[in-house]
């Protein structure tokens, strides 16, 4: 489970338990009881962390989130992969290179719909530069807060050095990620409407 959601699951729990105390004076109280205990499942569910074995590949990029592309844009420059999570996808987002965090810059927005062309620019983001020695550049993941997704969160510092398929952090609820490659160097290997997982899925391969 996602660690900063554990108190939230606590708070749940124990309200649920509360309540199926207050049903034995008024039994009303049991149906608020039942719907914390259905909370509470959900909120586990939502927030897990599933194991995954990462199979390192310097010559893949794998996806940075598990959703659903729901485009892919160009410029002269880079491909933009954007990934829209529903609220049962898993929300934990993985480095999809070996590298060092190069740079991480947090802008605040709105909390418009996630999986629209408009949340990238209007949305509150986090994006993280992870410069890739063996190209000597860098690919941009950014994570995008959604109508439901009130809190980014990032586990990775400016100059940290990280692990191809490692956990780099997280956003609460419905959300979007968008996965930016340099066309110089990758070739992708994803298409719209592609599910895709952290860490599982390869996007992009290096053009030798």
């Amino acid at each position: 489970m996602i660690k900063e959601a554990k108190n939230l699951v606590i708070i749940f729990w124990i309200i649920s338990l509360v309540f199926f105390v207050l049903g034995c004076l008024y039994k009303i109280f049991y149906i608020f009881s039942a719907l914390g205990a259905f909370s509470t499942l959900f909120l586990v569910y939502f927030f897990r962390d599933p194991e995954r074995k990462i199979k390192i590949d310097d010559t893949i990029l794998y996806s940075p989130t598990d959703g659903k592309i729901f485009e892919i844009t160009e410029d002269e420059n880079f491909y933009c992969i954007k990934i829209f999570l529903s609220i049962f996808d898993v929300h934990i987002q993985r480095s999809p290179a070996s590298g060092v965090v190069r740079r991480i810059e947090y802008k605040k927005g709105k909390f418009t719909l996630a999986g629209k062309a408009t949340a990238s620019i209007l949305n509150e983001k986090n994006s993280i530069e992870i410069y890739i020695q063996a190209v000597n550049n860098f690919i941009r993941v950014t994570q995008i807060a959604g109508k439901l997704a009130r809190r980014i969160i990032c586990w990775v510092k400016q100059d940290m050095a990280i692990k191809q398929g490692q956990k780099i952090g997280a956003i609460l609820l419905g959300s979007q990620v968008d996965l930016e490659i340099p066309k110089s160097n990758f070739k992708l290997l994803v298409f719209k409407n592609q599910k895709v997982y952290a860490g599982l899925t390869p996007v992009a391969i290096l053009v030798k």
